[in-house]
């Protein structure tokens, strides 16, 4: 499956800046080809937790009829071992064009969460919090 970044917008009418909220969201994560051992491998579907917070929290402010204006960021993607996976050795580029060396495929949640807080600066925040299973 695809990587995705989702953007949420809350209240974007109100001027000045305001708060931004970022989420790591790696909704199945076996370690890639540096595979993790097998043991509680099923509980790795809960590394998605960051951005499930991020979310909950724009529904939440949402519900309560927060009027101030918000912006949240989940990023999102899964870390398999595939024939187009990442291996070790490689070298990625990120949305800000700096390159990184992948040394262990099992590290990649600091590569959504960096293209996340990158993305996250575009906006000029008052302030970045950033949620994650690290």
């Amino acid at each position: 499956r695809k990587p995705c970044m989702v953007i949420y917008e809350m209240n974007h009418d109100v001027e000045g800046r305001c708060p931004l909220l970022v989420g790591k969201g790696i909704t199945f994560d076996t370690g890639g080809i540096s595979l993790k051992p097998g043991a509680n491998m099923d509980e790795m579907k809960y590394d998605m937790g960051g951005s499930a917070t991020v979310f909950g929290t724009m529904q939440a402010l949402a519900a309560t009829g927060y009027e101030g204006k918000v912006v949240a960021i989940t990023c999102m993607a899964e870390n398999m071992p595939a024939a187009n996976a990442q291996r070790p050795g490689d070298v990625i580029t990120t949305l800000s064009g700096k390159t990184i060396e992948v040394l262990n495929t099992d590290a990649e949640g600091r590569l959504v969460l960096s293209d996340g807080l990158w993305k996250a600066g575009e906006f000029d925040p008052e302030f970045i919090i950033d949620f994650a299973t690290l």
